[in-house]
């Protein structure tokens, strides 16, 4: 009798042992969803390591409204020319992500009327859907050499981006729900009427209250405080402060117009506009050696190149389009992997590594504690 309540106790207690295994591994994953903070993301059993993940997403493919302004002035032939000769690397970035853009090109031309921020060339308005871009660009970004010497940028753009040109001349460019990029490139700053912080504010409002993220402004311009001695007395090259105050103000690009290698300023232009992030701010500070970075994509998604990953996984068999099931733990390398960076506390990705859109990245660490 004794020991058939023992046994009556015992096992009880086994079930009430398993009971509570199986609500502490409920709330767990229920701990793990609610971490990724990605309602879309099924829980995986394969979960970075340490006793911290954080989640975060790669912007979304864009949809995105490119206006170059481009300085039409006397000394502008070789820049305009190494434009039109490099523009495939900022093209083809574009195009490689998947972006629905349209691309158009004004000059700095506030005097002539068939300027005055009307788009030029006979097809104004470039997409991925035209045939020869490249070449259509080339044609298009040879603005001339006839402005004079007071470069209005700033009045231009506005002009271009403003009634009664979006309605006329420059009808279909500005889409309602597309970013917009505008691309500044002179070897003279500008001299638009007005404070550089209005034209700000004009550009901001071009996408309505509350949507001024939606608006970046990049230059390749004189470098700023200062323009090399060379450049200055080689190609008369000025310091681009207005130009640069803008794009600071917005986040965007500056590039120097002193440098020769416009392929590499293309091509940099092209990753900004496109708006991928590289840069990921943790939420503690991580012991550097137990950081793991995991890049997990939708199965309906073009993998990431084996080659950047340390180990990879594809668990989509079977599974939806929508489900995260391929996964890359990247390599710390460079030129193409991620580093730690102590000052931001941050991930920062190097080259053909950068998450693209739309995919989830985790970081694993240990936090170190002794920095709290």
């Amino acid at each position: 009798m004794v020991g058939a309540v023992l046994g009556e106790v015992g096992v009880r207690n086994i079930h009430t042992i398993i009971s509570r295994l199986v609500l502490a591994n409920i709330c767990f994953l229920l701990v793990l969803i609610a971490l990724s903070g990605c309602d879309d993301i099924r829980f995986r059993v394969r979960i970075p390591p340490g006793q911290q993940v954080d989640v975060f997403r790669q912007a979304s493919v864009p949809k995105l409204d490119v206006l170059w302004v481009v300085d039409n002035s006397a000394s502008m032939s070789e820049e305009q020319q190494a434009l039109a000769e490099n523009f495939g690397y900022f093209y083809d970035y574009l195009d490689s992500t998947g972006a629905d853009f349209q691309i158009g090109v004004i000059s700095t031309d506030i005097y002539n009327t068939e300027h005055q921020g009307r788009l030029l060339g006979q097809i104004p308005i470039i997409t991925r859907a035209t045939p020869t871009a490249e070449q259509v660009f080339a044609t298009n970004v040879n603005v001339g050499l006839d402005g004079k010497g007071d470069e209005q940028g700033f009045a231009c753009a506005t002009l271009a981006l403003s009634e009664p040109l979006v309605s006329t001349s420059n009808a279909g460019f500005l889409r309602e729900e597309a970013y917009l990029f505008i691309i500044f490139v002179s070897d003279e700053d500008d001299r638009s009427f007005g404070e550089a912080h209005y034209f700000l504010r004009r550009f901001e409002q071009i996408k309505g209250i509350g949507n001024d993220g939606m608006v970046k402004v990049a230059a390749i311009v004189g470098d700023v405080p200062e323009v090399p001695q060379w450049c200055r007395e080689q190609k008369n090259v000025e310091s681009g402060e207005r130009y640069t105050e803008l794009a600071v103000a917005t986040g965007g690009l500056t590039l120097s117009i002193c440098d020769d290698d416009f392929a590499g300023n293309l091509d940099q232009l092209g990753f900004s506009a496109a708006g991928l992030k590289r840069h990921f701010t943790l939420s503690r500070a991580p012991l550097d050696h137990t950081i793991e970075v995991w890049i997990k994509r939708s199965c309906s998604s073009e993998p990431m190149s084996e080659d950047l990953c340390e180990k990879f996984y594809n668990d989509c068999a079977g599974s939806s389009g929508e489900i995260y099931g391929q996964i890359c733990i990247l390599r710390q390398s460079l030129p193409d992997g991620w580093g730690y960076e102590h000052s931001s506390n941050g991930i920062r990705f190097f080259g053909e590594a950068v998450p693209p859109f739309g995919s989830i990245i985790e970081v694993g660490y240990t936090p170190d504690e002794d920095s709290i």
